[in-house]
């Protein structure tokens, strides 16, 4: 038998500690399954959201209306434009012609609001002059000038994303208000929770979270819990939420603190004592 088929001995300790792994994943697993037979979860995985409530999956909705994208999408534009001027000398194909080609060929979608069509006018017209002057130029533009078009663009850019956040929330909201009525259930209860899967580490004031700190009446957003799309599959993402709440449990416990296993275990004042003294100069 070759030594890759042989299984490793392990030591008294680590047999110990293999236990303690096990127990571990197993108590989560049993709080998430315990927490979606008994109680309600709202998921919302990028632009689908679902209710799991009292052992029942409902079938996920979109929480994001296609007016979202058409606004994002004109916001987008000069913030293209921006990061086509700035990789210039590394572009080897014709992302340029065909950008250039695409914003003259655009047409403003009807879905927009008139103040909302007005900002992405002035978006479009700034972006194409612009970028004519990037190719005429062929990548000697003044930096300086590209920043006056950046911030010259702030104000429209800020309808169009304050529209944008305004009708996801409206439409997340509408989703769950039927949820509420239909299931009879108040979304204030401490045993609600919430788990946001998003495409970036979570921000300060994150859309999602802060309407939901809000809808939970939670604003310290103990009960909500975010994880980044590369923990996007699901059983990833239950293992992440049913653990944040485990270790709360368990801080508790040991700490009489919830969010200790929530900071860096082997991180306190001696440890930082340490790293002092083995830094500084």
């Amino acid at each position: 038998m070759s030594g890759n088929s042989e299984q490793k001995h392990l030591t008294p300790l680590e047999e110990l500690n293999e236990e303690f792994k096990r127990q571990y994943k197993q108590t989560w697993m049993n709080f998430w399954d315990s927490t979606i037979e008994n109680n309600s979860v709202i998921v919302e995985k990028f632009s689908t959201i679902t209710l799991f409530h009292k052992g029942d999956e409902y079938p996920g909705e979109k929480s994001i209306p296609p007016v979202y994208h058409d606004l994002k999408g004109i916001a987008h534009i000069p913030l293209t434009i921006y990061l086509l001027i700035k990789n210039s000398s590394y572009l080897t194909d014709d992302s340029l012609d065909k950008y250039w080609k695409g914003l003259n060929t655009l047409e403003i979608p009807n879905s927009l609001q008139p103040a909302e069509k007005e900002s992405a006018i002035r978006i479009i017209t700034a972006s194409k002059v612009l970028l004519g002057e990037e190719m005429n130029q062929k990548g000697s533009l003044n930096l300086q000038k590209v920043k006056d078009f950046c911030r010259s663009l702030t104000g429209d850019l800020d309808v169009l994303l304050d529209a944008a956040a305004i009708v996801h929330v409206k439409n997340l909201h509408t989703i769950i208000q039927s949820w509420i009525k239909d299931h009879n259930f108040d979304p204030r209860d401490p045993s609600v929770k919430v788990l946001l899967i998003g495409p970036r580490s979570n921000r300060r004031n994150n859309l999602q979270t802060t309407y939901f700190q809000g809808l939970l009446d939670d604003p310290q957003g103990r009960r909500i819990v975010y994880t980044e799309e590369l923990f996007a599959d699901v059983p990833k993402a239950k293992s992440i939420f049913s653990r944040w709440f485990v270790d709360e449990e368990i801080s508790d416990y040991f700490y009489n603190d919830q969010d200790r296993m929530h900071r860096e275990l082997l991180m306190n004042e001696r440890v930082q004592k340490q790293i002092n003294d083995l830094v500084k100069p």
